[in-house]
């Protein structure tokens, strides 16, 4: 079991703890008397911006639009983070939960199916469970089927945090405990990872910027930073201290709460959806809240020889195609009595039917005719029947970020000061990030001006690293031919931009 103890090197309202911090905190936590009673901080609230780049296609024909060009779009995500006490009280009460969520998994016959955000072992490796092996299980279930006709349904739960029922949390949550009324202090955790309030990250940044807190030679010392992103680059550990809490961030009235939502009529009513994303408990409670939902349509699945399993919002059936129609409704319509919906659009059919090679993939199009030139995609990997691949979009932003790197590393070496740095694009950083060069994972050395000292954690290498990782645990995987032009592509670009550099 992992420690529910940890240390969060991001900064926030107050210092952050310490190894040396542990005592005071463990007794803290475990006090039930004092959780009951904890006033917790407001989250800090940032929104995360990932650009995205797809084709966009007709839902009958399933034939390419915008004449196959890549449509640039945006996705939001709403991140909280929880001020240092209060990260180690949820994940403490994660943990006393996590412990009987367990369990039940295991009276259900379940525990294999939920697989996000738990510690699964691997059954023959001395190792946990990732992506990839969760992916190999779903594709190594479909080439061990003897069906002729074998589908395939993904979902996607729209929205799947911002839409957690706070009475159907509040109903899992007591029937994991057994009791009719939470105690006074898992009530005060229900009520502040639902009820919750926040500060939103560029008012507190605006706030405190010139005297944003650093640790230097063992004391605390405030300094100027003057943008948001260079945060991390000047190593700050907080934005103030809890003593300025009051006087600076409520009396300023820099709160915001979450515990109300507008109505289209301008009315304001208690929010009862939602969890913060983000926090240490948020998790555990997104796989609580689905628990008899995955055990009803598991059951439903296993019994007639398919496959259930759930990632988070993400959903994949595997079935005779005799019962696809019967399986599609269970989930749709089941999903609905936990007030979620499924996003139409992110709901897709593929059709695995056998031949004397063995599987070929098909997509099932809305017109009810089939594609052939669609793989089956799942946790960032094709399927075609045959192979695994990695998912196209992965490997084009790869080549995306390589080619925007370079172009940044062309800017410098165009306009930099010295004549003899003129025109040269420093290969070093670029191997680093995006070549086998860098792939290797390492032991991380830091010199203390004395001598050389092992800090007990890895350089995590770059994509390839994965990327090789996954053709090495996939059988019959074609990832390796996918990557091998990878070095002469990334020559390639830079040689062209430093020709045109010289010009």
């Amino acid at each position: 079991m992992k420690d529910w103890f940890k240390i969060k090197r991001y900064p926030h309202i107050g210092l952050p703890l310490t190894d040396k911090d542990r005592n005071w905190v463990e007794k803290y936590v475990k006090d039930q008397g004092k959780i009951a009673e904890h006033a917790f901080f407001p989250f800090i609230h940032r929104e995360v911006v990932t650009r995205k780049f797809r084709k966009e296609y007709d839902s009958l024909t399933d034939e390419k639009l915008n004449s196959g060009k890549r449509n640039s779009s945006t996705k939001k995500r709403q991140i909280y983070y929880a001020n240092h006490i209060d990260s180690n009280i949820y994940s403490y009460y994660s943990q006393l939960l996590n412990t009987l969520y367990e369990v039940e998994l295991k009276k259900r016959h379940i525990a294999n199916v939920v697989i996000a955000y738990r510690n699964l072992k691997h059954p023959q490796k001395n190792r946990g469970m990732n992506n990839v092996d969760f992916a190999q299980e779903v594709f190594s279930f479909i080439k061990a089927n003897t069906n002729d006709r074998l589908s395939v349904i993904t979902f996607d739960i729209k929205n799947f945090f911002d839409n957690l029922d706070h009475d159907l949390i509040m109903k899992e949550w007591k029937k994991l405990l057994e009791c009719d009324y939470l105690p006074r202090d898992h009530y005060n955790v229900y009520k502040n990872i639902t009820k919750f309030s926040y500060v939103d990250i560029y008012d507190l940044f605006e706030e405190f910027k010139n005297e944003l807190l650093i640790r230097k030679n063992n004391s605390i010392e405030s300094i100027c930073v003057s943008k948001l992103k260079y945060m991390r680059n000047k190593e700050i550990v907080a934005f103030c201290r809890l003593k300025e809490f009051n006087s600076r961030i409520r009396k300023k009235n820099l709160i915001k709460s979450n515990k109300k939502e507008l109505q289209q009529d301008g009315t304001l009513i208690p929010r009862k959806k939602g969890v913060p994303q983000g926090s240490p408990i948020s998790a555990l409670l997104a796989n609580l809240y689905l628990i008899e939902f995955d055990s009803k349509i598991n059951d439903l699945i296993t019994e007639r020889g398919g496959l259930y399993r759930r990632y988070s919002d993400d959903i994949v059936v595997v079935c005779n195609s005799a019962d696809r129609d019967f399986f599609r409704s269970q989930v749709l319509d089941g999903i609905k009595l936990y007030n979620l919906e499924i996003q139409e659009k992110k709901t897709n059919t593929f059709l695995f039917r056998r031949d004397e090679n063995g599987y070929s993939c098909f997509k099932e199009l809305v017109s009810g005719t089939l594609n052939t030139n669609k793989r089956f995609s799942y946790l960032g990997f094709e399927f075609d029947g045959t192979y695994v691949y990695l998912k196209s979009g992965s490997l084009s932003k790869y080549y995306r970020n390589m080619k925007h790197a370079i172009a940044r590393g062309a800017f410098y070496a165009k306009h930099t000061n010295y004549k003899q740095d003129k025109g040269k694009i420093f290969r070093r950083r670029l191997y680093k990030r995006f070549s086998y060069i860098g792939a290797k994972r390492k032991m991380i050395w830091v010199y203390d001006g004395h001598k050389w000292i092992k800090q007990h954690k890895h350089d995590w290498g770059n994509f390839l690293t994965y990327a090789n990782m996954a053709h090495f645990n996939i059988r019959d995987s074609k990832i390796d031919h996918q990557i091998s032009r990878h070095w002469v592509k990334l020559n390639k670009i830079i040689k062209e931009k430093e020709d045109l550099v010289r010009i």
